[in-house]
């Protein structure tokens, strides 16, 4: 013990500066200038352009974040969502928990004195809390080693200090994963923040690490199940049987456990997922070793709104699903082209928008469709309504005027390419929210992504004609959009059948 006394207050020494109050413990950034930039003007506004990147809905009180600790070109766009959901929160003490990846801890590692330093000045360290929580049990004390040269915490300094003001942190890291070893931290969390008010609990973890890209979907599918479901028990298990095999699940496993009981504990009934990706999708390179990285919230909720709004939500899909055009006959069919036909012809030659009168009441019925125009197989116009907004016929009409001559990707149809020209019609049937990806059929539906103010859609027919299965029909769905490849995994998504016909 001895021997462990003398270690600690020679890297105690390490880590202090001398000023007037006499001797402060000082956490030196120790991955400034690799994981994340050490110039302060060029660190900020990375962190400015990651958080203006990400959008978050969350209703209710955050009490829990897990947020991944990466470099910041890895991992900084996904760190970003959780941090976006802490601007303008008035929150005065941050706890931070995470892995201890280069010194063994047997327990808990509270660093409980001093301040922390980034290239964004420095953050104090919250005494009377951390004091408090060691005052639980022996396992919880200061021990230097796992803070020396550890980054899953100090990552997530800047983001912080570019969110709060005025706030204080305690950084908390760990070797165990044994779910009773966890609980005396939790007991200890507990009993602490019930005293407080204005905090928040940030677990710091990386997810699957392994040489399959295959593997980090499934894998942290899994992992955002167990989040959700808030179950932290399984969640411990899942990592230790990926570990067992060479691989891991998420290597702060133990910190978002210990996160999930604690804000349980303290009234959290909700967990969202923010954001997810790995670095196979980031860099392009999908073969060898590969990380994933996810942000989640953990909130306080009103749950009868939760239920309510659930409830809304499917009565709101049912009525979409059982109302609007679902079936034309091949008359009807006939007709809309006959529109489509002498709209261009009509429009292009003379500028004039023909009137049509028709006698069908499905036509009149009102619907989305796209026009789409080719010559010899080759697109030259495809333009589309997606809100049932106006009747069938009228939306098929001005549709293909647009498909003729606004498409900003092709010139005008000009009157001697007319007689060559090839009309497809597509008759969206309502639009369904996708609440799992393996709900969407290829070959059956149509995707629409929306992302803040970014929205794309394709019709159910793209992929057939270009032979994607469904991640790469996902992947073109947000390109369409503008969108990062991977942007469907935090995005609304939207699927739909379509009546396709064509001349």
């Amino acid at each position: 013990m001895e021997r462990f006394k003398i270690f600690s207050l020679i890297i105690l020494i390490v880590f202090s500066i001398n000023c007037k109050e006499g001797a402060r413990m000082i956490r030196e950034p120790v991955v400034a200038g690799s994981f994340y930039p050490g110039n302060s003007g060029i660190l900020r506004n990375k962190i400015k352009q990651y958080i203006e990147n990400a959008t978050v809905d969350i209703e209710g009180e955050v009490l829990g974040l897990v947020s991944p600790h990466a470099g910041y070109d890895y991992s900084g766009g996904t760190a970003a969502y959780a941090y976006k959901s802490l601007e303008g929160k008035d929150i005065d003490l941050v706890v931070l928990l995470g892995p201890s990846h280069r010194a063994y801890i047997n327990g808990f590692s509270v660093f409980d004195k001093g301040a922390w330093k980034t290239p964004l000045g420095e953050v104090l360290i919250d005494e009377e809390f951390a004091s408090g929580l060691k005052s639980h049990n022996e396992l919880i004390d200061f021990y230097p080693e796992g803070h020396l040269h550890e980054h899953s915490l100090e990552v997530q300094l800047p983001f912080l200090q570019e969110t709060l003001r005025d706030f204080r942190i305690v950084p908390i890291v760990f070797s165990t994963d044994n779910l009773k070893v966890c609980k005396i931290l939790v007991d200890a969390l507990s009993r602490e923040l019930k005293k407080r008010d204005k905090w928040v609990i940030i677990a710091s973890t990386d997810l699957y690490h392994g040489y399959n890209y295959e593997k980090v979907r499934s894998v942290t599918d899994r992992v955002d199940e167990y989040i959700r479901n808030l179950d932290a028990q399984a969640l411990l298990e899942f990592d230790r049987a990926k570990r067992d095999s060479g691989e891991c699940a998420a290597c702060g496993v133990s910190a978002v456990a210990i996160m999930i009981l604690t804000t349980l504990d303290l009234g959290a009934n909700k967990a969202i997922l923010l954001n997810r990706t790995n670095s196979g999708d980031l860099t392009g390179q999908r073969s060898g070793y590969v990380v994933g990285y996810g942000a989640w919230a953990l909130v306080k909720s009103d749950n009868a709104n939760i239920g309510k709004k659930e409830e809304e939500e499917e009565e709101v899909i049912y009525k979409e699903e059982k109302s609007g055009v679902q079936y034309l006959t091949e008359e009807e069919k006939e007709e809309l082209l006959t529109i489509a036909r002498k709209t261009i012809d009509e429009y292009v030659r003379n500028g004039n928008v023909p009137e049509f009168n028709v006698k069908s009441e499905r036509l009149k019925e009102k619907s989305g469709a796209f026009v789409t125009l080719k010559k010899n197989g080759e697109l030259k116009g495809c333009i589309g309504l997606i809100v049932a907004e106006e009747p069938l016929y009228l939306a098929v009409r001005n549709m293909a005027i647009s498909a003729a001559t606004r498409d900003p990707r092709f010139p005008p149809i000009s009157p001697s390419e007319i007689d060559g020209i090839e009309i497809e019609i597509s008759v969206l049937t309502p639009f369904q929210k996708v609440r799992r990806v393996d709900e969407i059929e290829v070959g059956r539906d149509g995707l629409m992504i929306r992302k803040g103010f970014m929205s794309g859609l394709l019709l159910p027919q793209v992929p057939v004609e270009q032979g994607w299965d469904r991640e790469t029909f996902l992947e073109h769905t947000c390109y369409k959009a503008g969108l990062p490849l991977n942007a469907w995994r935090d995005a609304e998504l939207w699927k739909f059948q379509a009546i396709v016909f064509s001349e």
